[in-house]
């Protein structure tokens, strides 16, 4: 095999040397402008191989060959039986292990995406201030009253009517969690109940005329105390907006997290567990109101059926952010068996 070209640094000075690297009987020999040396192979360090990056060949005391044509490097290295002896050259070397590193990324991207977000999100909405959690909700309020929701067309004495039950209900939850109920027109979200994460909740004026019984309501009412106490609302803006979650937790700016509330609480999309938590909150304390299951089992599978199974109601209705499976009615319906 023909010597290949190198460039040789001496250690003790920034000049190159233009030279040529061979190896014969197990010695490398390095000749060139003013260098002549041979080391024995055992004595030196082969850099490892990382794509058309220059491969560095190191001697013990500190002089160095960096070798451009990695190719013919490699070469000269099989031509005298010098494998690549580390990890890393096998590995870079190998379309196996190259497409296992990609799936091993691709995999550990999603596991963080599915997994590691939701945590992250979870401990960061218990450390948010309070006063921040107020100053957001208050602004989403006030986005989705101009883009979305209109003046209720209720009478007074039913919305005190529905705001007082609410208000005698035992609700367990941290202290300092204060709830208010807010009750709003929308042609549309129709039928819909969400809650913001300071612990108000909207209520529209089609939800209300969809119930039956105001222990319906109740149920709906309790079931989004259990969003609040879980902080489910503003887990679900911090999943869903990452730079605001930075500017929020090193800046104490919510400016970001409150331009993305509104469409992350009203197009949201709990997942199993989150509702899980708060139906099981909503059944703790319907029991301990005594306030039967049912009812709440009842108005959502009204809203199912208003929808026509498509779980919505109107354009985006309750169901869309609070999806009425029938896992979920035969979990009401079997605990309201107990």
């Amino acid at each position: 095999m023909a010597p290949v070209s190198a460039t040789y640094f001496d250690g003790r000075a920034a000049r190159p040397h233009a030279v040529t690297l061979d190896i014969v009987d197990g010695t490398a020999s390095v000749a060139g402008e003013g260098v002549d040396r041979r080391e024995s192979i055992a004595s030196i360090e082969i850099g490892d191989a990382l794509g058309d990056a220059p491969r560095v060949i190191r001697f013990q005391d500190g002089a160095l060959c960096e070798v451009r044509d990695v190719n013919a490097l490699g070469r000269l290295l099989a031509a005298h039986g010098i494998a690549p002896t580390t990890a890393v050259s096998q590995w870079e070397g190998s379309i196996r292990w190259i497409v296992s590193g990609v799936i091993a990324f691709v995999a550990i991207l999603l596991a963080a995406y599915w997994y590691g977000v939701p945590i992250a999100a979870r401990a960061l909405a218990e450390q948010i201030p309070v006063v921040a959690v107020r100053r957001l909700s208050d602004d989403t309020l006030s986005v989705l009253d101009r883009r979305l929701l209109a003046t209720t067309a209720l009478e007074e004495s039913r919305r005190t009517a529905i705001d007082r039950a609410f208000n005698d209900l035992k609700l367990p939850a941290p202290e300092g969690t204060e709830y208010s109920l807010v009750f709003r027109k929308s042609d549309v979200l129709g039928a819909n109940a969400f809650a913001l994460p300071s612990g108000t909740i909207v209520m529209t004026d089609g939800l209300v005329e969809l119930a039956r019984d105001d222990r319906e309501l109740l149920g709906v009412l309790a079931h989004e105390a259990g969003h609040v106490v879980r902080r489910h609302g503003l887990r679900s803006i911090l999943q869903d907006s990452i730079v605001g979650l930075a500017v929020a937790w090193f800046i104490g700016d919510v400016s970001a997290l409150a331009a993305a509330a509104p469409t992350a609480l009203i197009q949201a999309s709990y997942s199993r567990d989150l509702e899980r938590e708060a139906d099981a909150y909503a059944v703790d304390v319907l029991r301990a109101n005594g306030i039967p299951l049912r009812h709440l089992a009842h108005i959502l599978r009204r809203l199912e059926e208003d929808s026509g199974g498509l779980g919505t109601s109107g354009v985006l209705g309750y169901l869309s952010s609070h999806p009425a499976t029938p896992e979920r009615l035969q979990r009401l319906e079997a605990s309201s068996a107990q």
